[in-house]
């Protein structure tokens, strides 16, 4: 949270109560950690990040902002290795952190994806 508030954003986090899950605890991490690193790199200033952890059916973590989204042109690539989009390329990054959200999922037998429809960039982790 402070490093969202430096940055002129905020973070509301949601966190059921109880909520498990077996797995490698370093790489469901790295997944969550890039995750908030893209909303907070690519959402505009000000913009309010939600992380949001339920329990249904299924596990569910999201991500979402409220910034300018990921054009549909590019919502098909985002998760290949070293893909950026045209308008992340003038900032830092070699595009790799979508693809190891994707990989880190695939591990753990769940599904990444993005929601196309959605205002801002809503990202959903569904652990089966």
């Amino acid at each position: 949270e402070p490093v969202f508030e430096d940055a002129n954003k905020s973070l509301q986090v949601e966190v059921a109560s109880g909520v498990t899950r077996l797995g490698d605890p370093e790489l469901l991490q790295q997944m969550l950690a890039n995750l908030l690193e893209n909303a907070l790199e690519h959402s505009r200033d000000a913009a309010k990040v939600h992380l949001r952890l339920t329990q249904g059916d299924h596990i569910k973590l999201e991500v979402e902002d409220d910034g300018p989204g990921i054009s549909a042109a590019d919502q098909g690539q985002i998760f290949d290795r070293f893909y950026r989009a045209d308008s992340s390329r003038s900032s830092p990054g070699n595009g790799l952190g979508l693809s190891l959200v994707k990989a880190i999922a695939d591990l753990h037998e769940a599904e990444v994806s993005l929601s196309p429809t959605a205002a801002g960039a809503h990202f959903s982790v569904i652990f089966q």
